[in-house]
């Protein structure tokens, strides 16, 4: 990760501890030279996933970002946060193709580089990526004056995952009537209402940020840092123990975008994803930013997750099961709907 670091201790120090970082996600599939880059990955390095169970493999990519987050971070431990919420967003893209990340690399692009934001950024990306057993092979810092105004730095990753193509998630074509919707909670906003957070906190009401809020018990800021979910540990444990029955019919990524729109792309020809909200998760950020900007509940919808950062839809007799699995896996999980037949909206939120 080039950091534009002149000579001497400090220098050789950051760089020790940029590579400490990387290394802590290494696996056997990673090539590493003789000073220490990776940015090589070997094919059969895992004989356990590759050579026995993905005889057909597909590769699958995804690319995530941060959104407003780096001008909210103030303190380092944030900034860890911002590295964290960038390596989940990355990492969930390819989960919802069936696919198990394999590596990630990512761009700072900054006006003014600081080495101690961009450590603890380095530290979040790849703590994310030791979630998600997935390597991350390298990575840039890109200095360029104004090159991300108004923030401190903009944030981008780019991940690559593999699956066997008989198991790939791909679209809606597995998806059918009577299917169940079990949705994963999300950790707050995570990616979801980024233009409306630039607009209306950023932008016309800064000052609100810093507002302790009663529903929050904190500053609105500290919530909106929240680190984004990884979901890979959740969402291998259902797709390996159905691995021959095929009990998941599809995933979406909700996480960085409208919980219905985010269900609309997963569903097959006349099926149509019918909510309960009763059995969405009650997050009070959600109404506080309702109740901020003024918000009808169709923009909330369209706009934001709420509370749900992914949705894994499955055969209806496997669904108690898929719940019980995913909340091993510790995340919170419920069934939050179902698939019906239909020609109208291809989600609703009755």
């Amino acid at each position: 990760m080039g950091s534009g670091q002149g000579g001497g201790a400090g220098a050789e120090q950051f760089q020790a501890e940029v590579l400490r970082q990387f290394r802590s996600t290494y696996g056997p599939a990673v090539l590493e030279g003789e000073e220490g880059a990776a940015a090589l990955y070997s094919m059969p390095g895992q004989v356990g996933l590759f050579a026995r169970r993905c005889r057909n493999p597909v590769l699958a990519a995804g690319i995530g970002g941060v959104g407003p987050k780096p001008q909210l971070a103030r303190d380092p431990a944030e900034h860890e946060s911002v590295g964290l919420s960038l390596a989940a967003a990355c990492v969930n893209e390819v989960l919802a193709r069936g696919a198990l990340p394999l590596f990630l690399v990512h761009r700072l692009a900054t006006g003014e580089p600081d080495p101690a934001v961009a450590l603890q950024v380095l530290r979040g990306i790849a703590a994310g990526c030791r979630q998600a057993d997935c390597a991350l092979l390298g990575g840039m810092t890109d200095v360029r004056p104004g090159a991300c105004a108004p923030g401190p730095y903009d944030l981008t990753g780019f991940v690559v995952g593999m699956v066997e193509r008989e198991r790939l998630l791909h679209g809606p074509q597995k998806v059918r009537p009577g299917d169940v919707l079990v949705g994963i909670e999300s950790a707050g906003l995570h990616g979801s209402g980024d233009a409306w957070v630039r607009q209306t906190l950023l932008g016309a009401r800064p000052a609100q940020l810093d507002e302790v809020l009663l529903e929050l018990r904190r500053p609105l800021r500290e919530e909106l840092l929240r680190p984004a979910r990884v979901y890979a540990k959740a969402v291998r444990a259902v797709l390996e123990r159905y691995r021959v029955k095929g009990v998941v019919h599809g995933l979406a990524h909700v996480g960085n975008g409208g919980l219905l729109p985010g269900l609309q792309r997963a569903m097959g020809r006349r099926c149509v994803a019918r909510l309960d909200r009763a059995a969405l998760p009650s997050q009070p950020v959600f109404a506080v930013v309702q109740r901020l900007g003024g918000l009808g509940d169709d923009e909330m919808r369209r706009t934001f997750n709420l509370g749900v950062g992914m949705v894994a839809i499955v055969a209806p007799f496997y669904a108690d099961a898929a719940v019980r699995r995913i909340r091993r896996a510790g995340e919170r999980a419920a069934v939050i709907g179902q698939v019906v037949q239909g020609d109208g909206p291809a989600a609703e939120l009755g």
